[in-house]
């Protein structure tokens, strides 16, 4: 009998599946013909769009240097996907904000998430993908996440 440490458990089997997933949105959006984006850069570019954010604050939501979301951020910029919102009002708290380049990258992606969620459901039937869905709908850690 395999022990705990020798077997996946669930979080190393989710960590693999979200790694394998991220990988495929990207592989697709260069496959269509578009330049190469980092899965960092991707991730950036979804919680500019969900939520009015700093450099500072991504870099805390998504556990890496400060150091290493603004040279993230300045590669972005470079690329034309966001920029930082000017505010006269407040010169210390720069926004980010996505370009039309930004939210181009959003709706293409997003075709590419439906399709892979359709190939899933082909794999695993449409009553285990809802059930997949609404277990990782639910709140499961809202207290201890803060």
């Amino acid at each position: 009998m395999e022990s705990y440490s020798e077997s996946y458990n669930l979080v190393d089997l989710i960590s693999d599946k979200h790694a394998k997933l991220r990988k495929m949105v990207i592989d697709a959006w260069i496959k269509n013909g578009e330049e190469e984006i980092t899965d960092t850069e991707s991730y950036m570019i979804a919680i500019v769009q969900k939520e009015r954010t700093t450099v500072a604050q991504i870099a805390k939501k998504i556990g890496i240097s400060r150091q290493g979301a603004h040279k993230c951020a300045k590669g972005l910029i470079e690329k034309g996907y966001i920029e930082i919102e000017n505010r006269e009002s407040n010169s210390r708290d720069k926004y980010l904000i996505l370009t039309h380049k930004g939210r181009y990258f959003l709706q293409e992606t997003l075709l590419i998430k439906q399709s892979l969620e359709e190939e899933i459901i082909k794999a695993i039937g449409k009553d285990k993908f809802d059930m997949i869905k609404d277990i990782f709908s639910q709140s499961w850690f809202e207290n201890k996440l803060k």
